[in-house]
């Protein structure tokens, strides 16, 4: 049985562990939920650059109307096309607001929106996979800082106080950025997020554990910002006959670390991350989840008081 690391705990939102999932679509959402037996406190989704000109009002509202906040993964590239190597969405153009028209007018939406959105800008820059990431797509060190801070300003100029800026990492690894070559500074974010996966045996290095996957992040959090709530923003486990039991330490262990929420990547894509792939994780999940250290979906009111208390004043740019 694993044991609490003090070293890695962070502060959760007002005490409670908010629950989540990424998902493809809202109908997948209903399935998913149906599946657990667990509403969806916070509901993920994607959005580029290229194919997203305009804010998601539709799909916040709907996400409102089931008692929940939207968390958007906004990313400067075209996802369709995929592949780091996009010098359209080279960070240096950000910084020199050759997307400020689009910038600012998915500010000005949100703002009139008015209700908090969860914005992950940018996510996982410590890889080399995606085209704002450190030495590829022409981007130097520094560059992501650069533009992180500048679309935080435009957002500031356009009275977008309602957003709450989630600053959003990979798992380290090796080879990956050090994660305070990308962090824009703590007055600059107002949660600290890492995305992570058990990959079993679909990857050399096999099965792992959460202690594996995030511990050694958790720990780097501490030191950049020890005050802020964390968040594990997408995570999931490969098809295994294990999983339910991972399903269940890991929902634990992020709880016992004091995580503020824990998003699970409902997409079965390279493999099948989903709680509702199998009734044993499902099951696995809904155990937990049904604790009264879990904040759930239905209570907006409460939820969003969660996620916005510990906001962070703007940086000056």
């Amino acid at each position: 049985m694993r044991t609490s690391d003090a070293s890695t705990a962070t502060p959760s939102a007002g005490g409670q562990t908010l629950f989540g999932m990424d998902v493809p679509s809202l109908t997948a959402l209903d399935a998913s939920e149906a599946a657990v037996g667990v509403r969806a406190a916070i509901v993920g989704t994607f959005a580029d650059w290229a194919h997203t000109p305009d804010f998601p009002l539709a799909f916040a509202d709907d996400v409102n109307a089931r008692g929940a906040v939207a968390l958007i993964s906004w990313e400067p590239w075209d996802s369709w096309r995929g592949g780091a190597n996009q010098p359209r969405h080279a960070l240096r153009r950000i910084v020199a607001g050759k997307y400020d028209r689009l910038i600012d007018r998915w500010a000005r939406q949100i703002a009139d929106y008015g209700r908090p959105i969860m914005l992950r800008f940018a996510p996982e820059m410590n890889g080399d996979w995606l085209p704002w990431s450190t030495d590829v797509n022409g981007n130097r060190p520094g560059d992501y800082i650069a533009a992180w801070r500048h679309v935080r300003a435009r957002f500031r100029q356009a009275g977008a106080a309602n957003v709450v800026w989630v600053w959003n990492p990979i798992a380290a690894y090796d080879g990956s950025t050090p994660l305070a070559e990308v962090f824009p500074g703590a007055t600059a974010v107002d949660w600290l997020a890492v995305d992570g996966y058990n990959w079993g045996s679909t990857r050399d290095w096999g099965w792992q554990g959460y202690d594996d996957i995030f511990s050694p992040t958790l720990r780097v959090f501490r030191a950049l910002a020890p005050r802020h709530p964390v968040m594990i923003a997408e995570t999931g486990s490969a098809p295994d006959p294990r999983k339910a039991a991972w399903v269940t330490d890991t929902l634990r262990s992020a709880q016992r670390d004091e995580i503020g929420a824990v998003v699970w990547f409902e997409f079965d894509m390279e493999t099948d991350w989903r709680l509702a792939g199998d009734p044993a994780s499902a099951h696995a999940a809904r155990s937990v989840l049904e604790g009264p250290a879990w904040e759930r979906g239905g209570s907006l009111t409460v939820i969003e008081r969660l996620i916005t208390e510990s906001r962070r004043p703007p940086a000056t740019p």
